[in-house]
């Protein structure tokens, strides 16, 4: 591309294609210079950011001298055919007629062993915009590593990189240089990832990461000890940290499994080896494991008439994990309790991870079962709960204890308080074993509850009435009330608000008790005193209001002196009962003795206002 003040060489290239098994890519950073075929047209390096997908290349291209006053972008199109890259250059838009500017075309050839693409150019001549028919030649260079990328660890590290004057980085910073040239030979204890850059017509190119892997397989090793002087230990070999890794056992010959077995008690030397020849060994030991023994047997025995003895093993040693058998080893299981056993002879075996195996016997004593031998049922008087009932075994574990509920036990036979009905009356030993027997607790007749109406007192007035009715006999039955003389009658009058107990009597003496409440209906009545002490002896103290309902609220309280002056005033409150109305201050000073007028203005919880206008006597 050419412009009238100076050139801006923009290159981009197609996917070389070699073969149909493999094929190069020019995709990435190049950096190069151009040479133009006129002596008299300056030399300039520039750079390359190319794409590829297949053989199609794609990408940017433009100047890296800074000094260049312009500096755009060219867009590139290309196809590559063997080693031969073909190339176009446009706008972004695809046009090559731009004013003051010669778009070019090419043929580069890529080699690998330098990643160099070197070739010709020429300008795109359309007789309008572009009449120079000018052109020369490009090279192009690209950093790659054509050293392998991993090493063992320890071992020697030459590296070789393509590229033109290069320089080693410790970071894309360029901050540490560590090395210039295309090799370098480090000492690397882990993997590390260098930053190269390379110089062409005294343009550096941003830093290419080139990582270094360095490999340490790492061992894992499990062992399966021999066990009754066998010869059937084992090896397992687990390697990480790279792959294809095979094994040998005291520099025998290398091989793909993991695992050695048919091994006896000995020390051994493990090798792995991984593609690259990195190695990594360890020592381990193989030793004989002792024969598992069995220390004791925890027993309980079949209880209840029921298969359900229990024999727990214990054992110690051997190699684990250890495995258990009731039936001479025709099935094992890894638990050491058996259960549902009756009463019997058994053998238990124990097999450890080995195949070493031990025996031990025990026997389970048989069970003699609990029953009843009788049971008897008393029936409830009055209609109260206070029937009872009684069981009688024989056989069991002692001590027995007994139920009738299923849930309380207590160590007595017989059951009292109880409601008519019927009961599961339970024995059961210490063994947990239970026997049952139902019985009966008849009923008997007695009172029964009446139905209560009631009408409340009036203010203080001692009015209250209490009535009920009953579906017994007529005159079958007598009533008290809070212990006073029994009567027929239904009624009970003049009664104050208040909790009474009612006594229901029948003939044969048999009693029932029901609470009942007056209550109070005062809805709007206020106790005001008239005369109170304020000498603080805790009696009488100050003035207040009573009340049957929560609160009253309060408009205002006025006290005067016998010639009409307000004295004390309050406003806009909540007064509960017997809350202070006045504590017999004026001023923070008491207030003399004598009579002091008041007016208590109030609105009732229902809504209803009054207004009170009295008098109070103040004592000493």
């Amino acid at each position: 591309m050419k412009q009238r003040c100076t050139l801006v060489f923009l290159l981009a290239f197609s996917t070389l294609a070699i073969d149909s098994r493999a094929q190069a890519t020019v995709a990435g950073y190049w950096l190069g210079v151009t040479y133009p075929a006129d002596p008299t047209q300056a030399v300039y390096n520039y750079t390359m950011t190319l794409t590829q997908t297949g053989t199609t290349v794609g990408g940017t291209g433009q100047t890296a001298n800074p000094n260049v006053p312009f500096g755009g972008v060219v867009y590139i199109s290309g196809i590559l055919g063997g080693s031969a890259v073909s190339f176009f250059e446009s706008d972004k838009n695809g046009n090559t007629a731009v004013k003051d500017i010669c778009f070019w075309k090419g043929v580069m050839t890529f080699t690998s062993a330098d990643e160099s693409l070197i070739g010709t150019y020429q300008n795109i001549v359309n007789g309008t915009t572009c009449t120079d028919a000018g052109g020369g030649t490009i090279e192009l260079y690209r950093i790659a590593l054509k050293s392998p990328d991993s090493f063992c660890k320890g071992g020697p590290m030459n590296l070789k990189v393509t590229g033109k004057n290069l320089r080693w980085y410790s970071s894309d910073k360029k901050t540490t240089l560590l090395a210039s040239g295309n090799t370098y030979s480090p000492t690397l204890t882990k993997t590390t990832t260098f930053y190269v850059t390379q110089t062409l017509y005294q343009n550096e190119s941003p830093a290419v990461p080139i990582t270094i892997n360095v490999i340490e397989p790492a061992l894992t090793i499990s062992t399966l000890n021999t066990g009754c002087d066998k010869n059937n230990g084992s090896i397992a070999v687990a390697a990480t940290g790279s792959s294809g890794f095979q094994y040998s056992l005291n520099s025998g010959p290398f091989q793909k499994n993991p695992l050695f077995t048919s091994l006896k008690p000995g020390s051994y030397t493990v090798v792995a080896r991984d593609t690259l020849g990195c190695k990594t060994e360890q020592s381990i030991t193989i030793t004989s494991d002792a024969a598992p023994t069995i220390t004791g047997l925890v027993s309980t025995p079949p209880k209840c008439a029921t298969a359900n003895g229990t024999v727990s093993v214990v054992a110690a040693g051997g190699k684990g994990p250890l495995t258990y058998s009731i039936n001479y080893g025709v099935t094992y299981q890894a638990s050491p309790l058996f259960t549902n056993l009756a009463g019997g002879s058994y053998t238990l075996r124990v097999r450890d991870a080995n195949a070493c195996e031990v025996n031990r016997a025990i026997s389970l004593p048989s069970f003699k079962p609990m029953v009843v031998l009788s049971s008897a049922a008393v029936p409830t008087t009055c209609g109260q709960a206070n029937g009872q009932a009684t069981i009688t075994t024989t056989g069991g574990t002692k001590p027995v204890q007994y139920s009738n509920d299923g849930q309380n036990y207590q160590a007595t036979t017989i059951f009292t308080r109880l409601k008519s009905g019927d009961y599961l009356l339970t024995a059961r030993d210490s063994a947990g074993c239970t026997v049952t027997q139902s019985v009966s607790v008849a009923a008997s007749t007695g009172p029964q509850p009446v139905s209560i109406q009631t009408t409340a007192e009036g203010c203080g007035l001692k009015n209250g009435i209490l009535s009920f009715s009953t579906d017994q006999h007529a005159g079958a039955n007598e009533y008290a009330l809070d212990g006073q003389s029994f009567q027929r009658k239904t009624a009970f009058t003049g009664l104050g608000a208040g909790t009474y107990t009612l006594t229901i009597r029948d003939a044969i003496s048999c009693t029932l008790t029901q609470t009942v409440i007056i209550p109070l209906d005062c809805p709007n009545f206020i106790h005001l005193p008239t005369a109170f002490s304020p000498n603080r002896d805790n009696s009488n103290d100050v003035f207040t209001a009573r009340f049957a309902f929560q609160s009253l609220s309060v408009t205002r309280f006025t006290v005067y002196d016998r010639w009409g002056a307000t004295l004390y005033n309050r406003s806009n409150f909540t007064l509960t009962s017997g809350e202070l109305l006045w504590d017999g201050q004026l001023n923070g000073q008491p207030a003399q003795p004598g009579t002091y007028v008041y007016r208590l203005d109030c609105q009732f919880p229902d809504g209803t206002q009054s207004s009170y206008r009295e008098s109070v006597a103040l004592l000493k």
